[in-house]
C-alpha cells in the first residue's frame, strides 16, 4: 500500500459512514489496505468474497447473467447496502461498495480485461468502468489497479470527492493508467455513471421502492431492517399514545431492540394515502427526529416477510382485526377458506421471528380491553405470537379520532 492509498484510507475513516464491501474477481485488495491502517471499525461492517458460481448466486438471490458487468457490480453493491443497514445502528450513514473484475489469468483470456465497481447509498448507485489494456500487466498489476479504483468509489461515496488526494492529480493518473503510447491500443480510461431514485417517498407510491427509512437525519430506501421492534399506525397526528405505546413495547422486550414507528400508504379498509397525506404524516417524525420507516406493507404478514424476527406494538383493536379472518379471504378462494388461511399466515409470521406485543385500549362502551379479550386461536397461542403488555405498563385513553375532531373545533 502506497502512502497515497493510506491517506485516502485515513480520510475513509475519519467520515461516518459504514461500509460492507462485496468483491469478486479482483479488487479485494482494497479490504486489505482499509483494514490495515487503523479506524477500520470506523467504516468496514462486513465484507464478502464470493467467488464461487454458487457464493455469487446466493448473495444476489439467483445467478448474474454475466459477473464481470455494470449490472452485476450494481446489484451486489445493493445487496451490499442492505447488509450494511441491517448491521448498523438507526440513524448511521451507510453504503455498498462491489468490485467485480476479468483479470489475467493462469490460462489466456479470449474476453476483454475489465473492472467493474459500483457503490450504492439508497438515494443513487454510481458505476464506474474500465476495460484494461491486455498484457500491459501481470495478474497483480490488474488486481492493483481494480483496488484502487474500489477505495477511490468508496471515498466518494464517504462524502469525498472520487479522488480526494493531491490537487491537480487525474483520477486516471492516480490509478496508474496507460495511455496510448505505454502498451495499450487506445488510451485506459474510466468511464462513469449513476443512477438515482429520484423522490423516494414517489418511488414507493409508484412501486418503484419497498419502504424508506427516515433515521438520524438521512433517507434510506430498500433496506429494510429486521430484528427491531416497530410501532405501525396512521399517525392521524402522531400524540403522546404512540410514544408511550412504543417506549413500552421497548420496556418489554428489555431495551434490546432498535424501536421505530411504521406507516405503510395502504390499508386494507382505507386504500392508499395520497403522496401529500404521506409527506406530511413524515414531517411529523423528521421534524422532531423521530425514527420512521413507510412502507407499502398493508398486512401483518407483509410486515413480517418484510421486517424478518421483529416484534410489532400493536393494540387491543389491531390485534382482533389481525387474527379477524375476512382481512384473508382470497379473491379465487373458496367460502370457508378464510380461517385456515389466517392460521397458515400468522404461524408463517412465527416462522419468520415475529411476535406482537399487545396493548390494551378502551373500546366503544368504555371498558378497557386487553390481549385477553381477543379470540386467539389455540394454535397462535402455543406459538406464543402474542404476548400481553399489561394496564400497569401502559395504559393512555387517547384516541387519534378525538384528536382530529378537536382540532376541528
Amino acid at each position: 500500500m502506497s502512502d497515497a492509498e493510506a491517506s485516502l484510507v485515513q480520510s475513509i475513516h475519519a467520515t461516518t459512514t459504514k461500509a460492507v464491501f462485496y468483491a469478486a474477481g479482483g479488487g479485494a485488495q482494497a479490504l486489505s489496505w482499509l483494514l490495515a491502517v487503523p479506524g477500520a471499525s470506523h467504516t468496514v461492517l462486513d465484507a464478502r468474497v464470493p467467488y464461487a458460481p454458487a457464493a455469487m448466486a446466493e448473495l444476489l438471490g439467483g445467478a448474474p447473467a454475466t459477473y464481470a458487468s455494470g449490472a452485476t457490480a450494481s446489484a451486489m453493491a445493493r445487496a451490499a447496502y442492505q447488509q450494511a443497514a441491517q448491521l448498523a445502528a438507526l440513524g448511521e450513514p451507510v453504503v455498498g461498495l462491489a468490485c467485480t473484475c476479468a483479470l489475467a489469468t493462469d490460462r489466456p483470456k479470449q474476453g476483454e480485461h475489465k473492472v467493474c465497481v459500483a457503490t450504492h447509498d439508497g438515494l443513487s448507485t454510481r458505476y464506474w468502468s474500465l476495460r484494461l489494456a491486455k498484457g500491459a500487466r501481470d495478474r497483480a498489476g490488474e488486481d492493483v489497479v481494480a483496488s484502487r479504483m474500489a477505495l477511490h468509489a468508496l471515498a466518494g461515496a464517504c462524502g469525498g470527492t472520487l479522488y480526494p488526494g493531491a490537487p491537480g492529480v487525474p483520477l486516471d493518473a492516480a490509478l496508474g493508467l496507460l495511455p496510448a503510447a505505454r502498451g495499450a491500443a487506445e488510451p485506459e480510461s474510466v468511464q462513469e455513471s449513476m443512477e438515482e431514485v429520484g423522490d423516494p417517498l414517489q418511488a414507493l407510491l409508484a412501486g418503484r421502492a419497498c419502504m424508506v427509512e427516515f433515521s438520524g437525519g438521512h433517507v434510506f430506501v430498500d433496506a429494510p431492517r429486521g430484528g427491531r421492534l416497530y410501532l405501525p399506525g396512521s399517525f392521524n397526528p402522531l400524540h403522546d399514545g404512540h410514544r408511550g405505546l412504543l417506549a413500552a413495547g421497548s420496556a418489554a422486550c428489555g431495551g434490546a431492540r432498535e424501536a421505530l414507528y411504521e406507516l405503510s400508504v395502504g390499508n386494507p379498509d382505507k386504500g392508499m394515502l395520497a403522496l401529500d397525506d404521506v409527506r406530511q404524516r413524515v414531517a411529523q417524525f423528521t421534524e422532531t427526529g423521530l425514527p420512521l420507516v413507510v412502507t407499502q406493507a398493508s398486512l401483518f404478514t407483509d410486515k413480517a416477510k418484510l421486517f424478518p424476527g421483529s416484534a410489532f406494538v400493536i393494540g387491543y383493536d389491531t390485534a382482533v382485526r389481525l387474527v379477524a379472518p375476512r382481512y384473508y379471504a382470497r379473491p379465487d378462494g373458496a367460502p370457508g377458506e378464510e380461517t385456515a388461511e389466517m392460521l397458515l399466515q400468522l404461524a408463517a409470521a412465527g416462522g419468520r421471528g415475529c411476535r406482537f406485543l399487545v396493548a390494551g385500549r378502551v373500546d366503544e362502551k368504555k371498558a378497557f380491553m386487553t390481549l385477553a379479550d381477543v379470540a386467539v386461536p389455540p394454535q397462535l397461542q402455543r406459538m406464543g405470537l402474542f404476548q400481553d403488555i399489561p394496564e400497569s405498563a401502559f395504559r393512555l385513553d387517547l384516541s387519534s379520532t378525538e384528536l382530529r375532531q378537536e382540532s376541528k373545533r
